[in-house]
């Protein structure tokens, strides 16, 4: 493996993608699509949003920034992370946990300097956009299998996270190759591709267990807060038409369980996460060489164009304050505090206003003439 502190200090984790990772010319044309499919995603978002539910949206969208922090081991000398689009999916819907993760992206790369700027609307495309419509797809259609097949319901939705989960980690992945086969930086063998998913199967794995274990015990708590169990077993049967939504049981139990668990792991897990190379740092530097005299990458390799962050020297740079050792878990729970205070400001923007009906006009008249 290319000792990658050579590459000017860029780190290319998990599936975020730095800066020249694909040429400038790909990264506008996918920064378009973002644009489009996060503008489609808020626009459907407005309908499954209320003021009740956006406290839980919110807390939510700072659980997933929080999970992306955690780097573990999948393979020796690789580390991965949670992806969250199926998570974000079957909690959510597709739409509002579409722009959870985009906030959670954005938040990312402006904040914290992971994924480059000019590859945003890129490492959107495939984690936001690619993952959440594997990740919401499989797990719908293998539901109404399941339920067909008479499985509990309890099983059946633990299943069905797992599945989703792993789809939507190689689905992402999937999405990264298109993006760089379209970009044409350079040629890369055949065999980079295939360590780039084998180095994503456990990361699926690990993707699919989280989701399962998140997903069942919000489902204890607050099953009506589960998006995919709102949804008819088969949504082609006319007979059996979307459950209207209901208010969740314990709003307020959900709500403080999903705190707890963010800041838990933003303060705990987050410092204990492992320094490795995420897998598809690994993936892109086979073949890279340093050429120390000239300070430059050579060799045919992936990473050979990616640059340095442009806000590599901001405080929170690194999950870390201003790079002090020992300060991952403060830079983590600050950034899962803000993550949750701009979700909140974003969802509670798209909450749709109550329409103005005629018993309420009607009422206000007789109020004025009784005056």
């Amino acid at each position: 493996m290319v000792d990658t502190s050579g590459f000017a200090g860029t780190d290319v984790l998990a599936l975020h993608m730095g800066d020249g990772l694909i040429s400038d010319r790909a990264s506008a044309w996918f920064f378009v699509i973002a644009v489009i499919g996060v503008s489609i995603a808020v626009w459907y978002a407005r309908g499954d949003l209320n003021k009740r539910t956006v406290p839980t949206a919110a807390a939510v969208c700072a659980l997933l920034f929080a999970l992306r922090t955690v780097d573990v081991p999948v393979l020796p000398d690789v580390s991965g992370h949670v992806v969250g689009g199926a998570l974000a999916a079957i909690l959510l819907g597709p739409f509002v946990g579409a722009v959870a993760l985009t906030i959670v992206l954005v938040v990312q790369a402006f904040v914290f300097a992971d994924g480059g700027l000019s590859a945003l609307g890129a490492n959107i495309t495939n984690m936001v956009l690619v993952a959440v419509a594997a990740g919401f797809l499989v797990a719908a259609a293998l539901r109404a299998l399941c339920e067909h097949r008479g499985l509990p319901p309890f099983l059946t939705l633990g299943l069905v996270s797992f599945v989703g989960g792993v789809v939507s980690v190689l689905a992402a992945v999937t999405g990264f190759v298109v993006e760089y086969a379209l970009s044409g930086t350079t040629t890369v063998p055949v065999s980079n591709i295939g360590f780039l998913y084998a180095t994503h199967i456990p990361v699926g794995v690990i993707e699919g267990a989280v989701t399962a274990v998140v997903v069942l015990a919000v489902a204890r708590v607050s099953p009506e807060s589960v998006h995919l169990t709102r949804l008819p077993a088969n949504p082609l049967d006319a007979e059996a038409p979307p459950a209207p939504p209901s208010r969740p049981r314990s709003p307020g139990r959900l709500f403080a369980g999903l705190a707890f668990t963010s800041l838990a792991v933003a303060g705990i897990l987050a410092p204990l996460a492992v320094d490795t190379p995420g897998a598809l740092e690994v993936a892109t530097t086979r073949g890279c060489e340093i050429d120390a005299l000239a300070e430059e990458v050579t060799g045919e390799c992936m990473a050979r164009d990616v640059e340095e962050h442009r806000l590599s020297d901001s405080a929170l740079a690194g999950y870390t304050i201003d790079g002090r050792p020992g300060s991952t878990g403060v830079a983590a729970v600050l950034g899962t505090l803000g993550t949750f205070v701009l979700a909140s400001v974003c969802f509670r923007a798209l909450v749709p206003r109550p329409a103005r009906t005629a018993a309420t006009a009607s009422n206000n008249r007789r109020t004025t003439t009784a005056g």
